[in-house]
């Protein structure tokens, strides 16, 4: 009695193995609409070496005008292509458009907004604001050196009494008015909303 057991538990794990290699393996994308013989090549007169059973799912591996070769548990095969029902590619279906072609950008991702300009605070700084704020920067930096207290404590970066550094950018050392320097750093935060495609 044991040995027929062993051989029953042997033969549901073989039978386990078969079906979790199958499931790795293959994605069904068909079924069988009725019980088929699966055939070693394409031919009808060739050998049988599988059997499926209708609503089987299969994953379907190539196809002729008449046959296709299936991956199934056990020996892959060829069917008739009119015992298959092919399942719809879902994926397919949900597939999103494809975006718009993007607008032709004279300064590429760093054109502005109509209505706003590049700061140039220093040549490459491209963060977009208003005409007045270009011409505020360029004043700022004609004036500069009016703004410099060369006896200060970080020599002549150093601002006379009321005036601080601008900080437009890294390195930054312009002398402005506290208020303006809070208008600059304003002005980066708002700059990449402020451009065809922030």
């Amino acid at each position: 009695m044991r040995p027929i057991q062993f051989a029953s538990v042997a033969v549901l794990v073989a039978a386990g193995l078969v079906s979790t290699t199958f499931a790795a393996m293959a994605t069904p994308n068909a079924a069988m609409n009725r019980d088929s013989n699966v055939r070693a090549t394409s031919s009808s007169s060739s050998e049988v070496v599988n059997f499926v059973e209708e609503d089987q799912e299969v994953q379907v591996l190539q196809c002729g005008s008449t046959r296709c070769k299936i991956k199934i548990p056990g020996p892959d095969g060829w069917v008739r292509k009119s015992y298959l029902d092919f399942f719809e590619d879902e994926e397919e279906e949900e597939e999103p458009a494809p975006p718009p072609p993007a607008p032709d950008l004279p300064y590429g991702p760093d054109t502005c907004k109509q209505g706003y300009v590049w700061r140039d605070a220093i040549p490459g700084d491209h963060v977009c604001v208003t005409p007045d704020r270009r011409s505020a920067a360029a004043n700022e930096n004609a004036i500069a050196g009016s703004r410099v207290d060369p006896g200060g404590a970080y020599g002549p970066n150093s601002c006379v009494s009321g005036f601080v550094w601008r900080e437009a950018y890294a390195g930054d050392v312009v002398c402005v008015t506290g208020e303006r320097r809070t208008q600059v750093k304003q002005e980066n935060i708002e700059g990449p909303s402020h451009r065809v495609l922030p």
